[in-house]
């Protein structure tokens, strides 16, 4: 960091004028002679203690601001490699059920679950709020997915209340959901590599529809901003057989925390396509049951 400092301090056009042209050099050390009424020595000696004033003031700035830059990039850092542990955990658990013959929907929601949790462990270290975790899924698997309605399939552990009983009896549609309506339109128009939702400021976004608002009696959703993405496979070999099996759906009660350009949603993004055979596997277990 100091040698990278003092590299950006010796840089730059201004300064480089400065010290390299004679006249401008010339110039700042007669300027005690020509404005203070010193003589030449005097002059000659302020002005070397003036260029080194601004030598120190303009490293000083350079280590200040790298400072920062390295506190930020190793916050950053330390954020994301728990996140890798936490999620080394989580897969674990998706690994086993995977690896069995057979599975029921109870062992299912359970890894489900594990997943939710773990994601709310990670976006809540990373934004510094409170986070929700939820999985939706299609209540059928024959209908247009323009047509298609979505239930919760699961939610962390620390948000189960949002899951009452007036909240299970709506129809949760992919028209009447802004996220999932856009989602799916990508989908249709195969727009593979911008899937992601995120939407960072709610209660400002004209023309947003959610289904849960009336499960709130004063009309206001408990969160202020959302990323969703799709449960479906980031690479397939047939993409036109391709089935998408639900919703992976986080919400944060503060605005501005879902980064659209760095790791939340490629993060977001693996664990769709690493959940999305084992949900093709839960469907054959099912039809086959």
């Amino acid at each position: 960091m100091w040698k990278k400092s003092f590299k950006q301090t010796i840089k730059g056009s201004i300064w480089k004028y400065t010290i390299g042209s004679l006249s401008a050099g010339l110039t700042v050390l007669l300027i005690g002679k020509n404005f203070l009424d010193m003589t030449v020595k005097k002059s000659v000696i302020f002005g070397i203690c003036l260029f080194i004033a601004l030598f120190i003031l303009r490293y000083a700035y350079f280590v200040l601001r790298n400072t920062i830059i390295y506190i930020h990039n190793a916050y950053v850092d330390s954020i994301w490699g728990k996140a890798i542990v936490d999620l080394k955990d989580a897969y674990s658990e998706i690994h086993f059920i995977r690896k069995k013959e057979r599975f029921n929907d109870k062992e299912f929601v359970e890894t489900m679950i594990i997943f939710c949790d773990t994601l709310k462990i990670i976006f809540d270290r990373k934004t510094k709020a409170n986070c929700c975790v939820s999985i939706k899924v299609p209540t059928t698997e024959d209908e247009q997915l323009e047509t298609l309605e979505v239930k919760n399939l699961c939610r962390d552990t620390h948000h189960t209340n949002r899951d009452t009983s007036q909240y299970m009896s709506i129809k949760h549609s992919i028209i009447g959901n802004t996220p999932y309506r856009k989602i799916v339109n990508k989908i249709l128009k195969g727009n593979q590599k911008n899937l992601a939702y995120v939407n960072n400021d709610i209660e400002h976004t004209p023309d947003y529809d959610n289904t849960s608002i009336e499960c709130y009696s004063d009309g206001i959703l408990p969160y202020k901003s959302e990323l969703v993405y799709p449960i479906i496979p980031i690479k397939s070999v047939n993409s036109n057989n391709m089935k998408m099996k639900g919703f992976i759906c986080i919400d944060c009660d503060q605005k501005d925390k879902f980064d659209e350009n760095r790791y939340d949603i490629p993060m977001v993004q693996g664990i769709a396509d690493g959940l999305y055979d084992l949900f093709v596997k839960r469907d054959n277990n099912r039809n086959h049951g």
